[in-house]
């Protein structure tokens, strides 16, 4: 940066002749054009006719131009300038909506079995009963003629209220039945959830009420706002907005262990931490009471404690197997028992980008493109060795997995299995986790049950002795689950970085923070919105490093940057 502390270093302006009469012309924009510019940056409208107005009632040019410093200033604290850096974001992150594992609405990212209300006319009209069980259940008896079970509790999509079971969903039995292959089999509820006749636990939280006539439509639409669906595609770019408006640090955005959500979308959390075993969240009601989170900071559009608020929440605390420790290291190669977890790395662990992209690989590269601003593009007019077996040291693909699998690596603990039924039936597993996702050894061989993905695509892809599962033979012989290695070795680099042997996402996130790669792509991304244009790293390298090293400086922080570039020379000359 230039002695004068100026944003606008590496742009060098033409030194004026003195001449009186060389007819140089003054380039800053109109106070009006200002304002414009100002007012489509930070809040992607134009200004209003009472704002244009109230800037020629300023006065001289002078005053005008104060009252544009003053209109940032208003904006910058306004609810508009989260909104816009919301949408900047999703624009930006670009996170799919989860796939559809069957005919629509077949969703399974909440993992929890669906309920809806008997109708009216019948002896239990107004309770919740599951939605595919037998239409006898409304009428108070079972198929077979007993009466149904009943239960009446405080249901944690509605709190301060009671609702009432009945049938399947009301059972409080320690075991259950289900059926697998047609055939009756006995199952313990708390380690299977609401399957069979397994009811839906205490304050009904491994089940969720719907309201629709048919069950699964409203998580599944993408344009109901309040759809766990778009909930779950929304959280990096409402996690992105929270720093933004919150002034915290934007490498909380993959370092952190918190994110936000509203209740419905922490529900998916749970779901997935009561999966892998960790029961004692059935008891746990700090994400859906009220009093208990109404501390929480929110976003500007509701007000805390309101259960739709995008609200801070502690990843780990939903899902402990999304660890709140930062240094967390295991090697399956070397440690004895089964990995605690995975760090939680804010977007990186989060639902909507583990989901929404469904390999390891594809994970790798849209975290490089979107987060380090990586370009992978295929090779011309080069000539590669043959390939046979791994894309990351043969053959042309090799181009981009050298780059690619390093990052792939990190991403390897998450996988999805099965089909979803009204928005119950898919699982998603993390493989050599806790105590749940294990499995035989048969596994390895895609013997049956485990013939289909996620199985099959370990199988193909999970080979010892590449760039993507660096163990030996002999070691994957010795224990299947080696072949999970998510960390990066200390004979490999990723943008000139060695990692530093954390696991799992955050392992990747250290590594392009460490790289300067995540601070870079997030100046341009900044500059884009506030500028109009982004900044060419190779041309206009002095200027970006001039740019990072002051975003940098102030703490990595959105609204002071953005504030900083509308008062530079180059906004307020329209450049």
């Amino acid at each position: 940066m230039d002695p004068s502390g100026s944003p606008d270093a590496g742009c060098e302006d033409p030194v004026p002749s003195g001449d009186p009469d060389a007819g140089e012309k003054n380039d800053l924009l109109a106070p009006g054009r200002l304002l414009r510019r100002s007012s489509l940056a930070l809040r992607g409208t134009p200004p209003t006719d009472e704002e244009f107005a109230a800037l020629e009632a300023a006065g001289d040019d002078a005053a005008q131009r104060a009252f544009v410093e003053r209109f940032v200033d208003q904006t910058l604290a306004q609810p508009a300038f989260y909104r816009t850096m919301f949408e900047r974001a999703r624009d930006w992150f670009n996170v799919p909506l989860v796939a559809r594992t069957a005919d629509a609405p077949e969703y399974g990212v909440q993992q929890q079995r669906s309920l809806q209300r008997c109708p009216a006319g019948t002896a239990k009209a107004g309770a919740w009963k599951y939605f595919r069980e037998a239409s006898t259940v409304c009428d108070g008896v079972t198929a077979d003629g007993t009466p149904v079970e009943e239960r009446s509790l405080e249901p944690w999509w509605a709190p301060d209220t009671t609702v009432t079971l009945v049938g399947g969903a009301a059972n409080t039995a320690a075991m259950g039945t289900t059926n697998v292959n047609g055939s009756p089999v006995q199952v313990t509820c708390a380690l299977v959830g609401p399957e069979g006749t397994c009811g839906c636990g205490p304050n009904a939280v491994r089940c969720h009420a719907d309201f629709q006539q048919y069950a699964g439509w409203e998580d599944y639409l993408h344009y109901n706002e309040q759809g766990q669906r778009r909930f779950v595609a929304e959280e990096p770019a409402r996690l992105f907005a929270h720093l933004a408006w919150h002034d915290r640090p934007v490498t909380d955005l993959i370092l952190g262990t918190y994110s936000v959500a509203p209740t419905r979308l922490q529900a998916a959390y749970v779901m997935q931490g009561l999966a892998g075993g960790a029961t004692g969240l059935l008891d746990d009601d700090s994400w859906w009471r009220p009093s208990r989170f109404a501390g929480a900071p929110v976003d500007p559009d509701h007000a805390p404690g309101d259960p739709l608020a995008w609200r801070e929440y502690q990843v780990p605390a939903r899902n402990p197997f999304l660890l709140a420790e930062r240094d967390y290291h295991y090697d399956p190669r070397t440690d004895v028992g089964a990995s605690r977890g995975v760090p939680a790395a804010g977007m990186l662990t989060s639902l909507g980008f583990l989901a929404g992209y469904p390999r390891e690989r594809v994970r790798g590269a849209r975290a490089l493109e979107t987060l380090a601003c990586e370009v992978l593009s295929p090779p011309m007019g080069l000539k590669f060795n043959e390939y046979r077996r791994d894309p990351g040291t043969e053959g042309p693909c090799q181009h981009c997995h050298t780059r690619l699998d390093p990052a792939a690596i990190h991403f390897k603990r998450f996988a999805k299995q099965g089909s979803a039924s009204e928005g119950y039936g898919a699982k998603y597993l993390m493989p050599g986790v806790g105590t749940a996702w294990h499995w035989p050894v048969q596994w390895r061989k895609g013997e049956y049950p485990y013939g289909g993905d996620p199985f099959s695509h370990w199988n193909r892809w999970y080979m010892p002795d590449t760039k993507l599962t660096p163990v030996t033979e002999a070691q994957a012989l010795a224990n299947p689950e080696a072949v999970f290695l998510d960390f990066l070795p200390p004979e490999q680099t990723l943008l000139g970085q060695v990692g530093d042997g954390t696991v799992g996402p955050l392992g990747f996130a250290k590594i392009i923070v460490a790289a300067g790669a995540f601070d870079r792509c997030v100046v341009r991304h900044l500059h884009a919105q506030v500028m109009g244009r982004d900044i060419d790293p190779a041309r206009e390298a002095g200027y970006l490093d001039a740019q990072v090293e002051r975003f940098v400086a102030g703490g990595r922080k959105v609204r002071p940057f953005v504030k900083s570039l509308t008062q530079s020379n180059l906004f307020q000359r329209g450049r």
